[in-house]
């Protein structure tokens, strides 16, 4: 009995890599590394994450995809396959700002995690998991269908650019 309750007590330490499980939502941002150039007639994508891994991106339920090139800053959105490192992606976020000359730097959309604190039209005062900031987001971006169902309280995924004074939505993940 005491062997039993050392191996348990043991194994509770032990590292829990898995965080989602087929079919959960994922969000993957990162890098395009296959094929060279990918456009509309791709199947399937190979992506480094910022994180350092590598994912194989199903493409086939992805309308419109863009043309971009081995090296491009990319963002999938779509669900976990049987393995941690598939994704049957159900959208692509390519870089959407161009740089106004050679030298500026390309705007990357960026994702913020948090949870809805409060409504006012256009107007989304949203709580950051990580770190507990307030941060106003403008929903701007997104269909007044997709804003009528959101709710105070609902645990969101939104995507867009930093503005002077605010976040400009222009995608948003309901759970």
């Amino acid at each position: 009995m005491r062997i039993a309750l050392a191996i348990l007590a043991f194994v509770a330490f032990l590292p829990a890599p898995v965080l989602a499980a087929p079919n959960d939502f994922r969000v993957v941002s990162g890098t395009l590394l296959h094929p060279a150039r990918l456009g509309s007639g791709a199947a399937a994508a190979v992506l480094k994450s910022d994180e350092g891994t590598v994912y194989y991106a199903d493409l086939r339920a992805v309308s419109g995809i863009p043309t971009l090139e081995r090296g491009a800053a990319v963002t999938l959105v779509g669900f976990e396959g049987s393995r941690p490192d598939q994704l049957a992606a159900q959208v692509i976020y390519p870089p959407d700002v161009t740089p106004a000359s050679a030298d500026a730097p390309s705007v990357r959309s960026q994702r913020i995690d948090g949870r809805i604190e409060s409504l006012a039209g256009d107007t989304v005062v949203l709580v950051r998991a990580t770190d507990g900031n307030k941060v106003t987001v403008l929903l701007r971006g997104v269909s007044t269908t997709t804003r009528g169902l959101l709710q105070r309280g609902d645990v969101v995924t939104v995507f867009g650019q930093p503005g002077e004074t605010d976040f400009v939505v222009t995608g948003i993940i309901q759970r």
